[in-house]
């Protein structure tokens, strides 16, 4: 078979069907070298297809074998010098994927890379959905097209990966230094320094398995030089990484900006757009890590977002009190620009406010790593349908502001958590939640303003006497250096909350922010945050002011919700009853319901008449955030964290009922008419 010259493919009259005839010659000259090695050490023949053994055949002697690769009449056969009459498939081909001339194995016998019968380079994710590696002429002519026009300097390493500087070669690959490692030739084979050719000895291909490396950790493909040197590497998440350069993210934004070229150094901050599927993190030359709060380790960090990706390095340090305890941890993680640490890189997702650390949330009570993250989305959807403005509790401090100091930061005054998993060098550590925490800049508290107050309460509170001065059971995030006016404000909220009933109402204005109050309420006594607040008693509850006379409640940590108990080892039926109202004289709520009564029944209607307040948009919201994870991500999980305190007992259906109940209960308690 004649092989196409370099003429066929780029010549400048050759039109878009010669193009395809030239290509279609190739492959099948490509495919029947590959077949000829597969059968050169014995007396059978291969032919890519019929035709070619019809044209053949009177070369092939009787009693011969001859193998048909593709086609209607693809098979094995047996030739007696006149008939060709199918024949049981050895040992070798039923072994063999129908699919693919060539394919390379891990260590578990798992495919990971082949070379299939349309000459396409193909890998293989862990439930054996294929993307494409390198396909036709067409598509990296399209490529470089926009690489020319773009003539980006941070994609140096794609024109490398796209060009040909031997014309022999269909690809090659090469390294930091310009030295090709790797060639695909025009003859169909794979060839680099160390080997003569597939054609010649299989035994060649340990060169390429070693350039090649395939292990069990997080990079499916490592591509090394000489001293061990990672190039680039290809993970089980299609990510294709090549001298630090996310290639196919690269790609994806020539093709939406064409003619748009941004060129960044010395970053302070990075800006992704919020995800759509799930975070991958990969944190990396990590020592021990800590199973206490206040030790903190060092690495880098390499984050991916729907193909958007930055490095940077990294601090880890153990988040959260009473889940400091579990096996499987809470991480802050904060990032930074320079390798001795004492620069900060602000990383900002979608319209959130930068922040220079991110929590990492492994939701170890809740193995449906929905409740805390929904329910904060939740929150923001109480907010969203306000009217009016200010509508957040964080834009407040804007009112009567005007140039810099009244534009708006992105503080929104609750987490966002996103669908994530991490690896932890290179090895899984789990799926969980990623996004912001309690930071006192998303509350948009000032540091120290002795009026603008940010209370975190760490212990059991009692919200109508919290503690002067010296707190233990709170922590006091800012002021940063509290003065008189600080602790009066807070003695001054003590003593409001203790009036009768008819002055707590004449007062409430003064001390409470109405919308704030009613809508907390109603957010608390649906999904029943039983680790928040019971009562007059708060844990955990973010307590802020900006005047340091009205305040605000503000939800955090929200995985004790629909029913599940703090240390996740029980599902309670808790779906009627107030979780907030005693009946006494000196109940908090009881206080707040009957001076917003009108209101709160008023409001309680149109959240459910908006369905924020129903089983659908629970349903809704659970959904988006657990579908990000694949079953094949999940069952890693499982793997890796056999024994979960609620593995066995809850569930979305679990959720979905509660949820369904305890509508039915506060439909009633609010008197609540369709």
């Amino acid at each position: 078979m004649t092989v196409p010259s370099d003429y066929d493919f780029i010549g400048n009259t050759i039109t878009e069907s010669q193009f395809k005839n030239a290509l279609t010659v190739l492959l099948n000259h490509i495919r029947q070298m590959s077949l000829d090695l597969v059968e050169a050490q014995g007396g059978n023949y291969s032919y890519a297809n019929m035709a070619l053994f019809e044209a053949d055949k009177i070369n092939v002697p009787a009693n011969s074998t001859v193998r048909i690769a593709q086609g209607d009449d693809a098979g094995l056969y047996t030739w007696d010098g006149t008939n060709l009459t199918p024949a049981k498939e050895s040992n070798f081909f039923e072994s063999s994927n129908s699919e693919n001339l060539f394919e390379w194995e891990d260590n578990a016998g798992n495919v990971v890379l082949a070379l299939n019968k349309k000459g396409q380079l193909v890998s293989y994710d862990e439930d054996t959905k294929r993307s494409i590696l390198l396909t036709n002429q067409e598509d990296i002519k399209e490529l470089q097209k926009f690489v020319d026009e773009l003539n980006l300097n941070n994609i140096s390493v794609l024109l490398k990966l796209l060009a040909t500087s031997n014309s022999s070669d269909l690809y090659t690959f090469e390294d930091s230094d310009g030295n090709i490692v790797l060639r695909l030739t025009k003859n169909g084979m794979l060839r680099s320094g160390q080997i003569d050719g597939l054609h010649k000895a299989v035994d060649a291909l340990e060169y390429l398995k070693k350039l090649t490396k395939q292990s069990d950790d997080s990079k499916l493909i490592r591509f090394e030089d000489a001293e061990k040197n990672l190039l680039g590497y290809v993970d089980k998440f299609g990510n294709w990484v090549f001298n630090g350069v996310d290639v196919l993210n690269e790609i994806n934004e020539l093709k939406k900006f064409k003619n748009k070229a941004q060129a960044v150094t010395a970053l302070k901050q990075v800006a992704v757009k919020a995800p759509e599927s799930i975070i991958q993190i990969y944190l990396t030359d990590l020592p021990n890590l800590p199973d206490a709060k206040g030790t903190t380790v060092s690495g880098k960090g390499e984050f991916h977002f729907d193909g958007q990706s930055f490095s940077c390095f990294v601090k880890l340090e153990v988040q959260g009190a009473s889940s400091a305890s579990y096996a499987k941890k809470n991480w802050n993680i904060a990032f930074f620009s320079d390798q001795a640490f004492t620069k900060s890189l602000d990383v900002k997702i979608g319209d959130l406010l930068p922040h220079d650390e991110l929590a990492f949330k492994s939701n170890w009570i809740d193995h449906t790593n929905i409740r805390n993250a929904m329910c904060y989305r939740l929150w923001e959807q109480f907010t969203a349908s306000r009217t009016g403005y200010p509508r957040l509790e964080t834009e407040k401090p804007y009112i009567g502001k005007t140039g810099q100091d009244a534009l708006q930061n992105g503080a929104n005054g609750v987490p966002r958590l996103y669908s994530a998993m991490l690896y932890i060098n290179d090895e899984f550590y789990g799926i969980g939640s990623f996004g912001t925490a309690k930071k006192r800049a998303n509350y948009n508290i000032a540091k120290n303003k002795p009026k603008e107050i940010l209370v975190g309460m760490a212990g059991w509170n009692d919200i109508t006497n919290l503690e002067v001065t010296n707190p233990t059971l709170y922590e006091l995030k800012a002021p940063s250096n509290p003065t008189a006016d600080t602790w009066a404000a807070i003695s001054n909220w003590n003593a409001f909350t203790q009036l009768s009933d008819a002055n707590f109402a004449a007062q409430a204005n003064v001390y409470l922010d109405k919308q704030n109050a009613i809508d907390f309420m109603l957010f608390a006594e649906f999904v029943r945050c039983t680790d928040v607040v019971g009562g007059n008693a708060a844990k955990n509850l973010q307590f802020i002011s900006y005047d340091g006379k009205k305040f605000m409640f503000m939800p955090y940590d929200m995985d004790t919700v629909f029913g599940l108990e703090w240390t996740g080892a029980a599902v309670y039926d808790n779906t009627t009853g107030s979780q907030l109202v005693w009946n006494s004289s000196g109940s908090f709520w009881r206080k707040v319901k009957a001076t917003y009564n009108t209101d709160i029944e008023a409001r309680y209607k149109q959240l459910r008449d908006l369905k924020i307040i129903s089983v659908e948009n629970i349903y809704n919201l659970s959904t988006d955030i657990f579908s990000k994870f694949s079953i094949s991500v999940v069952e890693l999980e499982l793997a890796r964290w056999p024994v979960r305190p609620s593995l066995n007992i809850t569930s979305l259906e679990q959720i979905l009922a509660w949820t369904k109940k305890r509508i039915a209960f506060l439909d009633t308690y609010f008197n609540y008419t369709a």
